[in-house]
């Protein structure tokens, strides 16, 4: 059996003792980024909170997004002016509560000719967007985290960044600012442990098998324990089925009949280990038209981003997605088509296949779109069900989020109904304004002052990571006695920050610490060497035969440059 040790053992177990014997208001079933901040803000408004989540936090698309917090400028297009303020309230949001795990990220949108491609047109689209978010960086004190006024770049300054871009009729740029997720799937974690801080029960790699009802209302769910291969039931008074793109499919295994119908999109994002630009992003439009656009000009955009330092993220390629989420793949052939298209829309880039280190890809609720359609409807609310209405089945309510910048507010919505059932009113949300795990700082800039003060021998690059990663919380990883030599082989991340992963941050696998908790390998695979060290300090810590070790690598290796949902499932208790 998996012997877990120390603080990791005594919180699991009591965890998941208190899943099992006491009643919730609130059971949240999944732990992506809708999930885990409807467990938050249930728990702020003072409701009895559990969430349980199959996999790891933050393991499914919330991980394999794009990483962007849009702020809304293509609703311009569309005439959606709601949706605009709700994105720019969303992506500030996010900037406020998490400032260590956002930053700003400028786009370059080129600008063509005289026409509705022009300077002046983008300009004046600027000028629009200026009045309609004039409010867009209110409680935000760092100003590394405030979103600029847009502005232009000439012709020349644009091809000096990006010289491979088209150049017939370019006449140069419009630069506009969105914010950037550093790190999903810790920031997931963060809010998951502000849930807690809270007073929440949560538990990955617990499975929700099916829904338990009772005279025609839901009173919680059957779970099963993956690490330990026990069964146990979780009470509540309302269940929230946020499992992303596996809400549906977990209804019809608990053999509940609801009406509703959601298409999804596979959506995905490239990452290749060289950057066009160390700050600036770049638009680059595709042969795909935009069928929503009401003030069109010109087809959908490619978006190539740079980050953390040394990488480029390209995206986002999307294709309507009907087979099962569990079965979620992205083959080479599907690679190499994403990769003819980024080739098209940029030649000078001259992209090969094999230039792809690493794959994200994620379904998201889509629109609707007729078989084989090429210019795509896109999603454009997240996707809430109160079952009672619906289906007139009590105490279940489902929520999907549309994109990572609506997970908050999806959360905010499922929790208004959850609290509305249980208490008969809803109060106000915090989670607008409330700092997440690590997230009370007054300024990055100030974490990574104190940081240097503390452990001078730290480089640049580890204080930058670590104050992003951490927040105020650095000095869980970084101790007085730190030294520059207690690093993994072939890598500048610390030892300590594998331990702190594995005993207080509830990683179980390899893989949750390669590719989530330290992020050393969600950019490209980590070297062998690594690899293998990683692999030797958390078999120690966790007490891994040699037969789990050998599984737990090959699950890592089989990661890149995909890895489906399934390939992310634990391996079995039976092999220690």
């Amino acid at each position: 059996m998996t012997r877990e040790t120390g603080s990791a053992q005594t919180s699991r177990a009591t965890r998941l003792a208190s899943l099992a014997n006491e009643t919730f208001d609130v059971l949240v079933l999944g732990g992506g980024i809708g999930a885990a901040c409807a467990a938050w803000d249930a728990s702020l408004r003072g409701l009895k909170v559990a969430l349980v989540e199959r996999l790891d936090f933050g393991a499914g698309t919330s991980a394999h997004s794009f990483k962007v917090l849009h702020g809304g400028i293509r609703y311009l297009q569309h005439l959606d002016l709601p949706r605009l303020r709700e994105s720019c309230h969303e992506r500030g949001s996010f900037l406020r509560i998490a400032p260590h795990l956002m930053q700003q990220l400028p786009v370059a949108v080129p600008t063509f000719g005289y026409g509705i491609q022009s300077r002046w047109v983008l300009a004046s689209a600027f000028a629009v967007l200026e009045l309609l978010t004039f409010d867009r960086n209110r409680g935000l004190s760092d100003r590394a985290r405030t979103i600029p006024a847009p502005y232009l770049l000439s012709r020349s300054e644009l091809l000096q960044r990006f010289p491979g871009l088209p150049r017939e009729g370019l006449t140069g740029a419009g630069v506009f600012y969105d914010g950037q997720i550093r790190n999903p799937p810790r920031a997931v974690l963060a809010i998951v442990q502000a849930a807690m801080d809270a007073g929440a029960v949560a538990a990955n790699y617990c499975e929700a098998d099916r829904l338990i009802v009772r005279n025609g209302a839901v009173c919680g769910a059957e779970v099963r324990d993956v690490l330990g291969n026990e069964r146990f039931a979780v009470r509540a008074a309302v269940t929230v089925n946020a499992a992303g793109p596996y809400a549906l499919d977990f209804l019809r295994r608990s053999e509940q009949s609801v009406r509703a119908n959601v298409p999804f999109s596979r959506d995905m994002a490239i990452v290749i280990p060289r950057q066009l630009d160390p700050e600036l992003a770049v638009a680059v439009q595709t042969r795909y038209a935009d069928p929503d656009a009401v003030l069109s000009r010109g087809n959908r955009h490619l978006f190539m981003a740079p980050w953390r330092n040394r990488y480029t993220l390209i995206g986002v390629n999307s294709r309507v997605y009907t087979g099962s989420p569990y079965e979620l793949k992205v083959t080479e052939p599907e690679v190499a088509e994403f990769v003819a298209e980024i080739n098209e829309a940029y030649p000078g880039l001259q992209l090969k296949l094999e230039d792809v280190a690493a794959v994200n890809a994620g379904l998201l609720p889509f629109g609707e779109n007729a078989q084989g359609a090429k210019d795509l409807s896109f999603g454009k609310r997240s996707v809430v069900i109160d079952h009672a209405q619906s289906d007139g089945l009590q105490g279940l309510v489902t929520g999907m989020s549309i994109r990572w910048t609506m997970g908050r507010l999806l959360g905010r919505h499922v929790t208004d109904l959850a609290e509305g059932k249980v208490r008969g009113g809803v109060s106000a949300s915090r989670t607008d304004r409330t700092p997440v795990r690590g997230g009370d700082i007054v300024s990055l800039a100030a974490v990574e002052k104190d940081l240097r003060a503390a452990a001078p021998q730290l480089s640049t690059t580890q204080v930058s990571r670590i104050a992003s990663n951490y927040g105020a919380d650095w000095n869980a990883v970084v101790g007085p006695q730190q030294s520059e030599r207690q690093v993994i082989v072939g890598s500048d991340y610390l030892i300590s920050e594998l331990q702190h992963a594995v005993h207080h941050e509830y990683a179980a696998t390899l893989t949750d610490v390669v590719l989530r908790r330290l992020d050393l390998g969600s950019g490209e695979r980590p070297s062998e060497a690594t690899l293998a060290a990683c692999a030797d300090l958390v078999a120690s810590e966790l007490g891994w035969s040699a037969t789990r070790r050998a599984s737990e690598l090959q699950r890592v290796r089989a990661s890149y440059p995909f890895a489906g949902p399934e390939s992310q499932y634990p391996v079995s208790v039976a092999d220690p």
